[in-house]
C-alpha cells in the first residue's frame, strides 16, 4: 500500500497476504486515545460481500470459530462491515503461511528438514484436536475442511498457528473465491461435497508430503490406496545416502492419506500421537528454535523490513484518525480531553537496555543471525467504548472460557448513537459519588499522612551507562573480526586471480587443487597478517570490556544492598514492606544459558579454520549451506555441534563443516561478567570457485 487508508475503526498499514476470499492487511485498531494494538484485517473480497447467503453463513461460522481459544490456533477479534466490505479482525503474527514458505523454499532452494515437517505437523494436529472436540449447534463435531497452506502459519519465532476455521462450511465455494491450487489439500470425499474430521486428518497429511518432498500431493481416486505413490516418494533434504521415506514417516502418510475415510485415523489425536513419538524417538532434534532460525535464514531481509515498519507503526501518531466524538462527549460532561497514548513520551526499558544485543556487520560467507524478535506492544483497554462499535453480541457462548476480555469476539458495524442518556447517566452517578465520599469523609476522624516510601531499584543510570559501553565495545571487536574476514577474502580473491593468470600465461587450464591450495595458503598468511595488526587494539578493548562487567557486576551489587536496606526501613513501621525486588539468581561459571536472555553478550569469533571443500563435491561442482547449532563453553571451546540444515546429500559438505567448526576458538559469552555456556546458530556456506 501507498499510504495508510482509515477503515472503519482500523487503520489499514500495508497489504501483506492475498487469501482466496480476501485481501488481507496489517492494521492498526484505534481506541479513543490512539492505537490500541496491531491486527489483522481481511478485507473480504466484492464477490463474498455482495453475496448475502454466503455472508450470512460466513459471519454464522466466525462467531463460532471465535470461540476456538487455543494456543495454536489465531485468535478471532470480530466481524464487521464497513461501507460495503465485510471483514474479519483477528490476532496479527509477525510470520507467513506455509504458501508464502513453500514459494520462498523453491525460489532459494532451501528446503525443510524433516525435523521441521514434523514438528509443524504436530502443531497443526493439536489445533485440529481443539476444534474437532467442539460440535455446532444442531449437534455436529467441528471441522476446519479447508487445510492448506495458506491456513497454516508459522511465526519467525517458531510458533505455529491455524486459521481459516469456518470457511468451509461458509459457502464461500459459491462465490468462486476458492484458489485452484487448493483443491489439491481437499479430500477425496470432500471433491463429491461430503466431508468430515477425517477430511481434516487427509489434507494434514498431503501438507507433511509436501513439506518432505517438496511436491504437491493429488488427490487420488477415491478407491486407490496412496502405497504406491508413497513409494516412488523421496525427501528433498535427506539426512543419511537413503532418501528414501523413512517407514515409520510412510506409516504415517499411508495412514493419513488413504483414499477411503475409513481406513484413515478415525481420530486427528492418533495422527498427533504417531507424529510425537517420532519427535521424541531420539532420531529427531526438533525444537522452537531451530524452527526460527530456519524461518530468520529464509526471510532475513523481510523479518528486516518488517521489524522497521512495525517500530514506526507503533510510534505512530493516529490522532489524526480519531473520531471527533470522544472529544465533544468530553467537552458536554466537563471532563478533560483525552490526550491521544501516541503522544506521551516514550517509557524507558532498562531491561530492554541491558538485554539487547548490537548487530554485527555481516560475516564473510557465514552469519549467525539473532533469533528474537522485539517484543509485542501491549495492548492498552480503551477508557471509554469506542462510538463507532455497536456491540451485537458482546458474550457469545463460552465466551467467559474462551479467554480474557480482551480476546472476546464482536460485531461491528458503522453507525453513530445518541449521547444524551449515556451523558445524563454519568452526571447523575459523579453526584451521587460526589455526595458519598463527602459523607465518608465528614464521619471519619482525620488520619496523619502517611510517610513516602522510595521506590526500589535494581539499576542506576551508571549500570545502564556500563551495559551500553559493553555493547559498544563488543561492537568494535566484531568489527575487527569483520575486518579481518574481509581482507582473508581478498587474498583467497587475489589468489584466485593470480592461478588464473598463471594458468593463462602457459597456456593451461586451472587445476582445482592448485587453486585450492594457493587460496588456503593465502587465507592463512592474511589471517596471520590481521592477527599480528589487530593484537594490541584487541587487547585494549578486551580489558576495558572486563572493566566494564566488573562495573556492571558493583552497581547491580550495590542496588541489591540498597533494596535490602529499604525493605529492612520499611520492615521497623508500620507501613506493609515495598514490593519485593525481582533478582535474577547468581550465575555461575559454565551455566548453561539461553543467548537471548537479557545480560547475555554473545561469544565472538577469535580464530576459525576455513573448511576443507571436499573432493567429491569439486568433482560433481557441487555447492550448498550447512545450517548449524554449536555449544560454546565457558572457555570459548566449541563442545557440541548439531547440523540443523544440511547440504549437498552425500557429498560431504556437511562434515567438513561440522570438523572446522569444531576447531574454532572463541571469546566466550558472559552474563553478568561470568562466563557461561551457550548455543549459538552458525551458516557455513561452500561455494565453489568461479
Amino acid at each position: 500500500m501507498a499510504r495508510k487508508e482509515k477503515f472503519g475503526k482500523f487503520v489499514l498499514l500495508d497489504s501483506i497476504d492475498q487469501t482466496p476470499i480476501g485481501q488481507e492487511y496489517r492494521a492498526a485498531k484505534l481506541s479513543t486515545t490512539g492505537l490500541e494494538k496491531i491486527v489483522t484485517v481481511l478485507k473480504l473480497k466484492p464477490a463474498v460481500s455482495g453475496n448475502a447467503d454466503a455472508v450470512k453463513s460466513l459471519m454464522d461460522q466466525i462467531k463460532f470459530a471465535a470461540q476456538l481459544q487455543n494456543p495454536n490456533i489465531v485468535k478471532i477479534y470480530g466481524i464487521g462491515k464497513v461501507e460495503a466490505s465485510y471483514y474479519v479482525s483477528y490476532e496479527f503474527l509477525e510470520g507467513k503461511s506455509l504458501k508464502q514458505i513453500f514459494a520462498r523454499c523453491r525460489q532459494e532452494g532451501f528446503p525443510f528438514s524433516v525435523d521441521h515437517a514434523l514438528l509443524i505437523v504436530s502443531k497443526l494436529c493439536s489445533a485440529l484436536e481443539f476444534a474437532h472436540g467442539r460440535r455446532t449447534e444442531g449437534g455436529v463435531r467441528y471441522y476446519h475442511g479447508r487445510v492448506t497452506p495458506n491456513s497454516a502459519l508459522v511465526s519467525y519465532e517458531g510458533e505455529v498457528r491455524m486459521r481459516d476455521f469456518g470457511v468451509w462450511p461458509s459457502r464461500v465455494r459459491e462465490t468462486a473465491a476458492s484458489a485452484p491450487e487448493d483443491a489439491a489439500y481437499l479430500a477425496p470425499e470432500q471433491a463429491e461435497g461430503g466431508g468430515d474430521t477425517r477430511s481434516d486428518t487427509w489434507a494434514v497429511g498431503a501438507l507433511l508430503f509436501e513439506m518432505l518432498t517438496g511436491e504437491a500431493f493429488a488427490a487420488p481416486d477415491r478407491h486407490e490406496e496412496p502405497a504406491a505413490r508413497l513409494g516412488k516418494a523421496r525427501l528433498q533434504n535427506p539426512t543419511s545416502e537413503d532418501d528414501a521415506l523413512p517407514k515409520p514417516i510412510a506409516d504415517i502418510l499411508g495412514k493419513s492419506l488413504a483414499a477411503d475415510p475409513g481406513s484413515r485415523y478415525a481420530e486427528i489425536q492418533e495422527m498427533r500421537k504417531a507424529v510425537d513419538t517420532l519427535l521424541f524417538s531420539g532420531d529427531f532434534t526438533p525444537t522452537t528454535f531451530n524452527l526460527a532460525f530456519f524461518m530468520h535464514s529464509l526471510f532475513r531481509e523481510d523479518i528486516e523490513r518488517e521489524t522497521k515498519a512495525l517500530k514506526e507503526e507503533r510510534e505512530s501518531n493516529y490522532i489524526e484518525y480519531l473520531t471527533e466524538e470522544p472529544v465533544k462527549a468530553a467537552a458536554a460532561t466537563g471532563a478533560p480531553r483525552p490526550v491521544p497514548r501516541d503522544t506521551l513520551p516514550p517509557a524507558v526499558d532498562l531491561k530492554s537496555v541491558l538485554g539487547g544485543k548490537a548487530e554485527g556487520p555481516a560475516h564473510h560467507r557465514e552469519t549467525a543471525p539473532t533469533v528474537a524478535l522485539p517484543s509485542r506492544a501491549a495492548a492498552t483497554p480503551a477508557a471509554v467504548p469506542p462510538p463507532l462499535a455497536e456491540s451485537l453480541e458482546p458474550h457469545p457462548p463460552a465466551a467467559a472460557e474462551a479467554g480474557p476480555a480482551r480476546d472476546s469476539f464482536t460485531f461491528h458495524k458503522e453507525g453513530k448513537k445518541g449521547k444524551t442518556p449515556l451523558i445524563a447517566g454519568g452526571a447523575v452517578a459523579a453526584l451521587l459519588l460526589a455526595g458519598l465520599g463527602a459523607w465518608l469523609v465528614l464521619r471519619r476522624p482525620a488520619a496523619p499522612p502517611a510517610p513516602t516510601v522510595p521506590p526500589a531499584t535494581t539499576l542506576t543510570a551508571e549500570a545502564a551507562a556500563a551495559a551500553l559501553r559493553i555493547q559498544e565495545l563488543e561492537q568494535k571487536l566484531q568489527q575487527m573480526e569483520a575486518e579481518r574476514l574481509a581482507a582473508e577474502a581478498k587474498a583467497v580473491e587475489d589468489a584466485k586471480k593470480r592461478v588464473e593468470q598463471q594458468a593463462a600465461a602457459k597456456g593451461q587450464t586451472v587445476d582445482p587443487a592448485a587453486m585450492q591450495r594457493a587460496q588456503e595458503e593465502a587465507r592463512k598468511k592474511a589471517e596471520a597478517e590481521q592477527a599480528r595488526k589487530q593484537e594490541e587494539e584487541r587487547r585494549v578493548l578486551e580489558a576495558q570490556r572486563q572493566a566494564e562487567e566488573a562495573r556492571l557486576a558493583e552497581e547491580r551489587r550495590k542496588a541489591e544492598e540498597e533494596a535490602a536496606r529499604q525493605a529492612a526501613a520499611a520492615a521497623a513501621t508500620t507501613l506493609p514492606p515495598p514490593p519485593p525486588v525481582t533478582t535474577l539468581p547468581a550465575i555461575k561459571p559454565g551455566q548453561l544459558v539461553d543467548i537471548n536472555d537479557a545480560g547475555v553478550i554473545a561469544p565472538v569469533v577469535q580464530k576459525q579454520i576455513t573448511p576443507t571443500y571436499p573432493q567429491i563435491a569439486l568433482r560433481q561442482r557441487l555447492e550448498g549451506t550447512v545450517e548449524l547449532s554449536v555449544l560454546v563453553d565457558e572457555r570459548g571451546n566449541v563442545a557440541d555441534t548439531k547440523v540443523v540444515v544440511p547440504a549437498g546429500g552425500k557429498a560431504g559438505l556437511n562434515e567438513a563443516a561440522v570438523d572446522s567448526v569444531r576447531k574454532r576458538k572463541y571469546r566466550p559469552a558472559t552474563k553478568e561478567g561470568v562466563p557461561v555456556k551457550v548455543w549459538v546458530p552458525v551458516r557455513v556456506q561452500f561455494k565453489l570457485p568461479s
